[in-house]
């Protein structure tokens, strides 16, 4: 009988004891995640206003950014944040290459209802209604969707229509890049954004990449604002040299 009270009193002061010691490395590991946490929003907050200041400090900002969906289905949030962060920073023309025919332009408009502020505004372009917008004020960024059928073919069906009215042997490429730019209306893009580990353009318009700076982004999704400062960060750093 001695015996078994002992061991349960035993059994009960250990049982307490490490009772006690999981209470106190649980609260250790809550106060390590939280320390964790804050250092790194601490971090990330300190590293995305020293990217907007070093932005802001120079003039080298895409004018023209693509973003190559790859094979990626749309994750409208994400887009959406990608549109309104164009707006922020100033960039007038942003384009989506989707190559799956997934990404619907009613579904993104939708997503950004509600987050645009007052004096700001999307000028949707697609191929039925290709009338340049004007007489918008405050900020605004003209976003258009391509798909595979704005690659080679539509250089086919301009040089038909350009072939119909002059002579073959007139047609110049001058008049090639002035058919193509009333066609997409949007000047070739200076920095493109590729979803994936590798660089896969997808059969992406090959007239519009002569200058393009390509960059890959592992997706687009779930995004960060802090990601998308490091890529026009390092677009700012990057010496295009264009050849005679």
């Amino acid at each position: 009988m001695f015996n078994s009270l002992f061991f349960k009193i035993l059994y009960n002061i250990i049982h307490g004891i490490f009772t006690v010691l999981e209470g106190i490395f649980d609260l250790l590991e809550r106060i390590i995640h939280g320390f964790v946490d804050f250092c790194h929003e601490f971090c990330t907050a300190h590293r995305i206003n020293y990217l907007k200041c070093e932005l802001e400090k120079g003039n080298k900002l895409p004018k023209h950014l693509t973003v190559l969906l790859v094979k990626e289905k749309p994750s409208y949030k994400d887009l959406s944040n990608i549109v309104l962060w164009c707006i922020k920073h100033h960039i007038i023309y942003l384009s989506f290459y989707d190559p799956t025919e997934s990404l619907h332009q009613h579904k993104l408009e939708k997503e950004l209802n509600g987050k645009l502020k007052p004096d700001d505004h999307v000028i949707w372009h697609n191929s039925s209604d290709i009338t340049y917008r004007n007489g918008f004020s405050g900020r605004k960024v003209h976003v258009k969707i391509l798909k595979q059928e704005d690659g080679r073919a539509s250089v086919v069906n301009l040089t038909k229509s350009l072939s119909s009215t002059v002579r073959t042997k007139d047609i110049s490429v001058e008049d090639i890049d002035r058919g193509l730019f009333k066609y997409f209306q949007f000047p070739d893009p200076e920095l493109g954004l590729v979803c994936g580990k590798s660089l896969n353009f997808c059969a992406y318009p090959p007239w519009q990449m002569r200058l393009t700076e390509f960059l890959c982004i592992k997706s687009h999704y779930r995004l960060s604002y802090r990601t998308f400062l490091e890529q026009l960060y390092r677009y700012s750093k990057c010496e295009q040299r264009k050849g005679i």
